[in-house]
């Protein structure tokens, strides 16, 4: 979550500070050289790319919070904020400070993506068939344990000992592995499904891949850093009905579609064509250009498609 959200917090920060835009002759700055106004400083920041971009959120926050505003509630963006902080630890604060936000302004940005969210879910015709590839793609709630080393021959030297001595999984991982949080719990990760994002995408794949309590043949090479893992699944839940996990899919289908810029550009420009959105300021002009263009180029692949 802190890390989607983080490159919003600048630009929801810079917009908190900026809500007396076009304001007369302020003065915010004095040398002996001369002043700085907030009309000159309004002036000089709506020409960057983060001017550009914080109207952009302003104006998005605005229209979504007219329209889907009643489904987010101060207790969902408060849930959000206490999960982040809880995951980060004591490096909560340090990662505020760092890039200048208060407690409030990472509360907007949560507010924002959540408004996304429902913007989304309204926009998304959620058929039977959608539903039903993210059900049989979806993997259940997975015990597994690894071992990670640094390059992929020692990563063999653990498996041919697992083969030849019938070693123990737990105790080579205590005594081998480069993986500090598992590694004192014997290699156990703790347990994920297919949508859990803290586990390597290529860990997950080989745990979905084994049979519970086998081990993986072949070092796994691990897609977020240079090492190579031994994998183990230790157990799998078992997969509910399509049925009973209904409601689910569908969070799930919202999920995949927000993962997608793309597909979230175009809802968001739908959206700003129904609020009859129109820029005053000709320099700010292409603000919104990302959403209004991928509601446009998506209507006209629509329209083309009609045709045929």
């Amino acid at each position: 979550m802190w890390k989607k959200v983080l490159a919003v917090l600048v630009v929801v920060g810079v917009g908190a500070g900026l809500a007396i835009w076009g304001a007369g002759p302020k003065t915010i700055a004095t040398s002996d050289e001369g002043n700085v106004t907030e009309s000159k400083y309004y002036k000089q920041l709506k020409q960057t790319p983060v001017g550009q971009q914080t109207l952009a959120d302003m104006v998005v926050t605005e229209v979504l919070d007219s329209e889907y505003g009643k489904n987010v509630s101060k207790k969902d963006v408060d849930k959000k904020y206490d999960e982040t902080r809880k995951e980060l630890g004591d490096q909560f604060e340090q990662q505020l400070a760092q890039t200048g936000m208060s407690a409030q302004t990472y509360r907007d940005s949560i507010k924002l993506d959540l408004l996304k969210r429902e913007a989304v879910k309204a926009n998304t015709n959620f058929s039977k068939s959608s539903l039903e590839k993210i059900y049989d793609d979806y993997q259940p709630k997975t015990s597994a344990s690894v071992i990670l080393l640094g390059s992929e021959d020692d990563a063999k030297k653990i498996i041919k000992e697992l083969d030849d001595k019938d070693g123990d999984f737990s105790k080579l991982a205590k005594k081998y592995s480069g993986d500090t949080d598992s590694k004192k719990n014997g290699g156990k990760l703790d347990d994920f499904d297919s949508t859990s994002t803290k586990v390597d995408a290529n860990v997950k794949k080989a745990a979905f891949d084994l049979e519970n309590g086998k081990y993986s043949e072949k070092p796994v090479k691990a897609a977020s850093n240079s090492g190579y893992y031994v994998v183990k699944r230790n157990t799998q839940e078992k997969k509910p009905s399509y049925d009973d996990m209904k409601n689910d899919l569908k969070s799930l289908r919202v999920d995949e579609i927000m993962s997608n810029e793309d597909d979230v550009n175009v809802i968001i420009g739908k959206e700003l064509g129904k609020a009859n959105v129109n820029i005053k300021d000709p320099d700010l002009k292409n603000a919104l250009a990302k959403y209004t263009q991928a509601a446009a180029s998506d209507a006209a692949d629509k329209q083309k498609k009609s045709d045929k």
